[in-house]
């Protein structure tokens, strides 16, 4: 869980399913995560279109937890706007839904402990753009830069 020293990047994933699909396997991977301490889910919520084609959130029903064992009760908090609802659903094939889950990453949390214990100050974090990075590796592929770590002896 986040505390005041040290929040990790919050993220989010949003995956579209044909009606009736079977999403029991990734919840558990992802309750896997969040008791290693790994994320921590911020909002999970199920998107669907209701019979006038409107776009509806909330919480996963009943069934589609009980392969988690319940435990995303109350992982519905609504941080999803009507924009991002909207254009969740717009991409939906009909009768199919999305699951959309926020979840900050805590993976660094142990090392930035760490330094945070030997003095150090975060000055910056954040998140960087995928498309901007693949550009930047294809840019550096040109021009031969390889990536790697040189040592240095002194």
């Amino acid at each position: 869980m986040a505390d005041d020293a040290f929040a990790g990047p919050v993220d989010y994933l949003v995956f579209a399913f044909p009606a009736g699909a079977p999403v029991g396997a990734g919840l558990a991977d992802v309750l896997r995560r969040v008791e290693e301490g790994t994320i921590e889910v911020l909002d999970l919520e199920i998107i669907r279109r209701d019979a006038a084609g409107e776009p509806v959130a909330g919480a996963l029903d009943p069934v589609e937890d009980a392969s988690a064992d319940g435990a995303f009760a109350g992982a519905y908090s609504g941080i999803l706007d009507a924009e991002d609802v909207q254009r969740v659903a717009e991409a939906l094939e009909p009768g199919g839904f999305a699951l959309a889950l926020v979840y900050e990453d805590r993976s660094l949390a142990p090392a930035a402990e760490a330094w945070l214990a030997a003095g150090g100050t975060e000055l910056f974090a954040g998140g960087v753009d995928i498309i901007d990075l693949a550009e930047t590796v294809e840019t550096g592929a040109r021009e031969g830069v390889t990536g790697e770590v040189k040592e240095t002896t002194e």
